[in-house]
């Protein structure tokens, strides 16, 4: 797969000079004149790098490589510096906000090209060490422990600013049966595929992980309990209507969910959570294959 690269720079002559050497070399591009657009760029989409001019006409790239660096989002990033600017003091402050590398313009092409191989090779290695800690080996979403890690983190954030999130648990209804019925081959690549549809209808920024073996929860940044209600029924029906077999067996399953969302009364994440499982305990009283809600 191609490594794609955002370029954050203002002059002209500078993105045709990089888009010439890189376009060559088979990287992606992607173009950014100004910090706001990059910004917004890269809340859609994590490139494999940035490279970053320091002077832009709104925000500065000091600030705009703070702003990445402060966002668990992009922890594996490659920031490389790309400018004018190339006094030792004006370096460390780029380094000082968390610059991976720095180059002045106008320095050797084989030079630049070997700084931004050496940085996607470093990003490479890293993403696989993230993965191995905070992914599920079976299904790739988070595990338990990262999600508890995101949970606490949004808690936090939520008292200290009067956000809102919410949280959902989904169970998979009978699936013993389908362990007993397919046997556990099957029943992986079902559990794979579920996952695979539960990340279709959320947000990029939502958090989803396999809370237990066939339990997932989902964190709900900036979202009420009404909204999350939508979210969690329109997974439903979805996985209700949708063969999760594939090219294995055909299997049909249900789920259901329970909802709880955060105000400024709930004292723990552990209180939030027992919440969402008083919902999923009462859909599964009445009958399974709904959504309920803590109210």
């Amino acid at each position: 797969m191609e490594s794609k690269i955002l370029i954050v720079e203002d002059s002209i002559e500078d993105i045709e000079y990089l888009q010439n050497i890189l376009q060559s070399e088979n990287y992606q591009l992607i173009n950014a004149k100004n910090g706001t657009t990059a910004l917004a760029l890269l809340d859609k989409e994590i490139p494999d790098l940035v490279i970053l001019d320091i002077l832009l006409p709104d925000i500065d790239g000091y600030e705009i490589c703070r702003r990445i660096r402060k966002d668990e989002r992009f922890f594996s990033l490659p920031v490389l510096f790309h400018t004018k600017v190339s006094t030792i003091d004006e370096k460390l402050i780029g380094l000082e906000m968390g610059a991976s590398d720095f180059l002045t313009k106008g320095s050797d092409v084989r030079e630049l090209l070997v700084r931004i191989r050496n940085l996607l090779s470093k990003k490479k290695i890293i993403d696989e060490k993230i993965k191995f800690s905070v992914l599920d080996s079976l299904t790739s979403t988070y595990n338990r422990l990262y999600f508890q890690h995101r949970l606490d983190d949004e808690f936090q954030r939520s008292k200290r600013y009067e956000n809102i999130f919410s949280c959902v648990i989904i169970d998979v209804d009978n699936f013993k049966k389908v362990n007993n019925t397919f046997g556990y081959i099957t029943g992986d690549s079902v559990l794979k595929n579920l996952a695979d549809t539960m990340r279709q209808n959320i947000r990029t920024a939502d958090i989803l992980c396999r809370y237990g073996g066939d339990e997932f929860a989902a964190l709900l940044p900036e979202t009420d309990l009404r909204s999350a209600y939508l979210v969690a029924e329109k997974m439903r029906q979805f996985i209700m209507s949708y063969d999760l077999g594939k090219n294995d067996s055909s299997v049909s399953l249900t789920v259901s969910s329970g909802v709880s969302c955060f105000n400024k009364d709930i004292k723990s994440t552990d209180v939030l959570m027992d919440q969402a499982n008083h919902a999923l305990c009462l859909a599964k009283e009445k009958g399974c294959n709904q959504t309920r809600v803590y109210e």
